[in-house]
């Protein structure tokens, strides 16, 4: 008896030290992020609250993230904090993908900021099967910022902006208020997004933990003279371990770093940095136009260059070249003269004979195009010509043609997937995508739910505050994926769960469910795959209604439809060019259809 006193007595020790061993993080009444100050109010804290208790339960697997955090954190801060980015935001990525490299959801969203491989090209990266910057930490990161800054400029609100990197702006429209938009100061109350909601739980969870070194005294340093090296090669050149550097590295799908660019190879480095030798990038030579180097930019808010605008004429630089718009009534020897060029000259620059004629709206340069892009496709549009391509992105007409082993005279399709700045392969067939038949805006995904065994009913309403699941998810939820209920918001929301029965492992639940085994790992809170017979899972999260739905008519601005152009929609609303140019934040004449501009 005295033996089970003992026992009992150390079990209850146990108990109370684990305890112990639990953060107790509240949730404060205000909050900032960014330039906004945000003040929660008592049910949103509530709603707040759960989610952070729901992250700080597993000390063990909080720290796990924690470490992970710590390596790579510092890098997210410093592109960031270069990008004009809130430093907060890094807890997105956090939230997103455990900061996990090669993360993937079940809507095949892909690396730490959970990119699609689509929108991953729209900001700049690498994607195909020789690369996939979506895991590179460095690159992934810089795309990141310009998905948020593209966003924060439509609504100059990072709260929506938060919930806009998972639905997409068009999707945000659902829950926004414009009277929020430019705020600087806002109340987050009871509908608050959950994603919000839980974005601000990661913030308030982990900021006080992620500091300071790694445990293992790991740490990455960037290292940008890869061009044509192998991985093998670079441990050997740099003394990393090698299974370490392929690791931090999966971003890099082939046996060598391609040559084209510089590209960020991450080194783990434990004490002291290995001296490398100018560690810049090298200059690359091979385009005779001297095309950039470094990371791909794809400029989401240049200004332009005011130094340029003179005498009423509107000049930009688009691909590093400076162009000018024609106005009506402007020939060959017109726009020459403004630009202190030969009419030869300026023709040669724009791969024109004498005779042709200049089109009003139309952009025309004032110096040699280059021989490639600064992004790797574009898919044509209606009615456009490869000239029409040529033009838009400030190459020259006979080098596109060459980069798609074709000629100048050729036609070309709707949906063709043009290569602007790599050759494409002679065993690649060409690519064409289907075109939108309307004008489109951001669209959200639509997740098939799996068949539920428990449905757990969230009362709507005033009852929904306090109904919430007692289960809170702790899990990244994936960008661009959502449940069916998004788009029936009048319907009750669904949480689904699944009853574990003998002989089911998490593998096959994820396969039965379509999600996968990381997320249920995630979703549970689980350690490893072991799972138990009537253990009860959770499959997916409870989506909640947020804030006012803004009508439509009270946004001015104007969605891209085939055949636009930035010189017709100036008219169309009364704007000089170069103001709507500003307005957009754009320092070119690229509209994709579907595109919202403001106008107003």
């Amino acid at each position: 008896m005295r033996g089970l006193l003992i026992v009992f007595c150390c079990l209850g020790f146990v108990f109370a030290e684990a305890n112990d061993n639990v953060r107790k993080v509240r949730v404060p009444t205000e909050i900032t992020l960014g330039d906004m100050k945000l003040k929660i109010s008592d049910a949103c804290r509530r709603n707040i609250q759960k989610d952070v208790d729901a992250l700080t339960k597993s000390p063990k697997f909080m720290e796990i993230k924690a470490d992970r955090a710590r390596i790579y954190f510092p890098i997210i801060e410093k592109i960031f904090k270069e990008e004009g980015v809130p430093e907060d935001f890094k807890f997105l990525a956090l939230q997103e993908s455990a900061l996990i490299s090669d993360a993937v959801s079940s809507a095949n969203a892909v690396g730490f900021w959970q990119f699609k491989d689509f929108t991953g090209r729209e900001v700049g990266l690498r994607i195909d099967r020789s690369v996939d910057e979506r895991l590179n930490i460095v690159a992934s990161t810089h795309g990141a910022a310009k998905y948020f800054k593209r966003h924060n400029f439509y609504f100059d609100n990072w709260v929506y902006t938060i919930l806009a990197h998972m639905t997409g702006r068009g999707g945000a429209g659902k829950y926004v208020s414009k009277s929020n938009f430019g705020k600087k100061r806002m109340t987050l109350d009871g509908k608050t997004h959950w994603y919000v909601v839980r974005f601000l739980a990661h913030k308030i969870a982990y900021e006080g933990i992620t500091g300071g070194p790694n445990t293992e005294g790991l740490r990455l340093v960037e290292y940008k003279k890869g061009k044509g090296k192998t991985l093998s090669a670079i441990a050997k050149d740099t003394k990393v371990s090698e299974v370490e550097l392929k690791k931090y590295n999966k971003w890099l799908k082939a046996n060598k770093v391609p040559g084209e660019k510089a590209y960020s190879v991450m080194l783990p480095v434990r004490g002291k940095a290995p001296k490398i030798k100018d560690n810049k990038p090298d200059k690359d030579k091979t385009d005779d136009e001297g095309a950039e180097d470094g990371l791909i930019s794809v400029k989401v808010y240049p200004k332009i260059d005011e130094d340029l605008n003179v005498s009423g004429t509107i000049y930009i630089k688009i691909n590093g070249i400076p162009s000018i718009l024609a106005k009506k009534g402007d020939g060959i020897n017109v726009l020459a003269k403004k630009a202190n060029l030969t009419p030869e000259k300026f023709a040669k620059y724009n791969d024109l004979n004498m005779s042709s004629t200049i089109r009003e709206g139309e952009i025309y340069y004032l110096k040699s195009k280059r021989s490639r892009g600064k992004i790797y496709f574009y898919t044509v549009q209606p009615n456009e010509t490869l000239w029409d391509v040529s033009q838009k992105f400030g190459i020259k007409l006979v080098k596109l043609a060459k980069l798609n082993r074709m000629a100048t005279i050729d036609e070309i399709k709707p949906g063709r997937v043009l290569w602007l700045r790599k050759k494409r392969p002679a065993n690649m067939p060409i690519e064409y995508r289907e075109l939108p038949k309307m004008p489109v805006d951001e669209v959200i995904p639509v997740k098939v739910n799996p068949k539920p065994v428990e449905e757990i009913v969230v009362p709507e309403k005033e009852d929904q505050e306090e109904s919430t699941a007692a289960e809170v998810i702790e899990a990244p939820i994936k960008n661009d994926e959502v449940t069916e209920t998004i788009s029936e918001l009048d319907e009750p929301i669904v949480i689904t769960n699944h009853l574990v029965l003998k002989g089911e492992t998490l593998y096959g639940i994820s396969k039965a469910t379509g999600v996968s085994v990381e997320d249920l790992i995630e979703w549970n809170n689980l350690y490893d795959t072991s799972i138990k017979v009537g253990q009860n899972l959770v499959i997916h999260g409870s989506i909640e209604e947020n804030l006012e739905v803004p009508k439509t008519s009270e946004v001015s601005f104007h969605v891209v439809e085939p055949g636009d152009t930035m010189y017709g929609i100036s008219k169309k609303y009364g704007l000089e060019v170069e103001e709507l140019l500003k307005l957009n934040q754009k320092d070119n004449f690229n509209l994709d259809i579907g595109e919202r501009l403001r106008v107003k």
